[in-house]
């Protein structure tokens, strides 16, 4: 939880806020989510084609020019979305299928920026690539005998894989058969602790919340509240969502662990009072 003095709270609540609505108007109840919205969300969000490796197989070469059972894999390292070769970069290539083949390892950091040539047994490798500010990848390469394929890698950005803004992982907003109140105690111990301190009365004076008690605080568990927390929590629009609500005296707490509602680098956290109205959307 968090302990600050009045005056240090007061500066947090100033730099939490974007927006407050002291008497918002309340929305309509709204029916369970259909089996249609549940299922067509997910072709609107494909994982584009850089979120795969690209491979180029290379021409056999001629016989006898390389040993029997050898491969050579070329691997280019670029920025997603670019075809510029990024550089201090690092390659480790690991062997799969459980074979005593010797794993590979090249780095970079000159000047200028390069391909990378591995000379391997045929089979199956795990290629785990890094470059400085962008999220690390591993993906499953084929090295075939004697053969020269080159395989382009494209790395994300740090902030672009933290938002998945190219789809590379599977989503994490309401599938067919999940519920709407997430009740796991991984992703609801943080919020119940943000819920203590939004409903002790510092924060209750400085946001302007009604007045209340923060000693009852628990986890709901009702799907009809956590359906119509997650539609307003997602500003009535996009796929179906799965939120934490938690209910602390006269307010709720709400907060989509798996899709948070992006507000700058920082996330959505929704305060309602019991008859829906929103009293502040937070970026914490």
């Amino acid at each position: 939880m968090l302990s600050l003095s009045l005056p240090n709270c007061l500066r947090a609540i100033a730099a939490l806020v974007v927006a407050a609505f002291p008497a918002a108007c309340a929305h309509s109840a709204r029916a369970g989510t259909s089996p249609d919205a549940l299922n067509a969300w997910q072709a609107r969000y494909a994982a584009a084609p850089g979120c795969g490796v690209r491979v180029s197989p290379g021409t056999a070469p001629s016989s006898g020019a390389m040993p029997s059972g050898s491969a050579t894999i070329v691997v280019r390292l670029v920025a997603f979305g670019s075809r510029e070769l990024l550089d201090f970069a690092h390659l480790t290539v690991e062997p799969l299928d459980g074979a005593s083949r010797a794993s590979a390892r090249a780095d970079s950091s000159g000047p200028v920026p390069a391909t990378f040539a591995f000379a391997l047994p045929a089979g199956r490798y795990a290629l785990l690539a890094q470059s400085f500010g962008y999220q690390a990848r591993t993906d499953t390469v084929a090295a075939r005998a004697g053969a020269t394929d080159t395989v382009t890698v494209a790395l994300e950005e740090y902030e672009e894989a933290l938002r998945n803004a190219h789809n590379c992982r599977p989503r994490g907003f309401r599938h067919p058969g999940e519920r709407a109140c997430v009740t796991d105690q991984i992703s609801t111990v943080l919020v119940v602790d943000r819920a203590r301190d939004f409903s002790s009365h510092r924060f209750r004076f400085g946001l302007g919340f009604p007045p209340g008690d923060s000693v009852h605080v628990s986890l709901v568990n009702d799907e009809r509240i956590c359906e119509r927390a997650a539609n307003i929590y997602g500003l009535e629009k996009g796929p179906p969502r799965r939120v934490v609500v938690v209910e602390a005296g006269n307010i709720y707490v709400v907060y989509d662990p798996a899709e948070p509602v992006v507000l700058g680098d920082l996330n959505q956290w929704l305060i309602l009072d019991k008859r829906w109205h929103v009293l502040a959307r937070m970026a914490l």
